[in-house]
């Protein structure tokens, strides 16, 4: 059977860094998923990976050529599977999904990480289906996997942890403190020495979060990078380890910015500025030679509104949508891109 809106939008929102897609998505519900290509393509080399709903309104994880032709779904069935990240190589993609959680509508939300080949087969479940266990993110070698969860602490708060590869050796990296919700979203550094992630006070309008660091050797030498109010989230580390992209609301008028800053937390930089153009940007990460951003961005065409994603130079310039226009008066609504080679 499947989920009804409410369980649907429960996964979605219970990870905040959908936070501007979701309320787009909302608000721009009349929206159809678009024409969807399952089969893989001859000679097929896919660059980048996102989530989008099928023609059922489930979201699944699929992947494309570097212009989105080519578009191939990967997962199906009535769970919700998305969030992928390719491992350093291409020859892996870690997601997350509810396939394993006995009842998605009850109250005791299931949430696992996988593990899947680029064409989906050989899917792997590296977790223990008993909590919630959110956002993968790949050391640079490939050998680890960080990512959220509330799992044995019976509060449903989420820590950030690390596991081999292969589901083994998990260890907690940080410690929520009394006044926060959550830590979500890590990313290692490219020396793999320091996790970025965002700690949530609540993912209420206005969004309370903030990016922080720590060493994923021993959890310590945490530093908070942004303030509290700008509502920062889904940082992604530039290829040199030199800055950190990530998108935030940093008022209640905003329709969320991408930003830059210093991995030391200096120099923030508005990329967007969103307030003098409209729409919305989310979901940022640098391009594997550090030359581009890759986005989600709201926009309006003919047809209505849509969520679409969009690429920039790191200083802002040069924005645009990776397809030009809509295909049909249809928009189809991407998020969470990943990519594994250089646009």
């Amino acid at each position: 059977m499947l989920k009804t809106a409410a369980a649907k939008i429960a996964w979605v929102g219970r990870t905040a860094s959908m936070v501007f897609g979701l309320a787009l998505m909302m608000a721009f519900s009349s929206c159809g998923s678009g024409s969807q290509q399952t089969n893989t393509p001859t000679n097929f080399t896919p660059s980048i990976a996102f989530m989008k709903e099928d023609s059922d309104g489930v979201w699944q994880t699929w992947v494309a050529n570097k212009d989105l032709s080519d578009q191939v779904k990967l997962t199906s069935g009535s769970a919700d599977s998305g969030w992928a990240v390719w491992k350093p190589g291409g020859d892996k993609l870690a997601f997350d999904s509810n396939r394993a959680d006995p009842d998605p509508d009850d109250s005791n939300a299931i949430n696992d990480i996988f593990t899947m080949n680029p064409d989906g087969s050989g899917i792997v479940n590296l977790t223990h289906s008993e909590d919630f266990s959110e956002s993968a993110a790949w050391s640079p070698d490939g050998s680890q996997i960080a990512f959220g969860s509330d799992r044995r602490n019976g509060a449903k708060r989420d820590d950030i942890y690390v596991m081999d590869a292969d589901g083994t050796n998990v260890r907690r990296v940080s410690t929520l403190p009394e006044k926060a919700e959550y830590d979500y979203a890590p990313q290692f550094s490219p020396d793999g020495k320091r996790l970025v992630f965002t700690r949530y006070i609540t993912d209420d309008i206005p969004i309370e979060a903030a990016l922080f660091t720590v060493r994923v050797a021993d959890g310590g030498g945490l530093k908070q990078l942004t303030p509290w109010g700008d509502g920062a989230g889904d940082a992604h580390w530039s290829p040199d380890g030199t800055k950190i992209v990530f998108e935030a609301s940093p008022d209640a008028s905003s329709h969320g910015d991408i930003f830059t800053i210093d991995s030391d937390g200096q120099h923030l930089t508005n990329l967007t500025h969103n307030e003098r153009s409209g729409g919305g940007s989310s979901d940022p990460l640098w391009s594997a030679d550090g030359t581009k951003i890759l986005f989600g961005q709201a926009r309006e065409f003919s047809g209505g509104f849509g969520f679409g994603l969009a690429t920039m130079n790191p200083d802002g310039t040069d924005r645009h949508f990776i397809l030009p226009s809509p295909s049909t008066n249809e928009e189809e609504e991407m998020h969470q891109p990943d990519w594994d080679s250089v646009p």
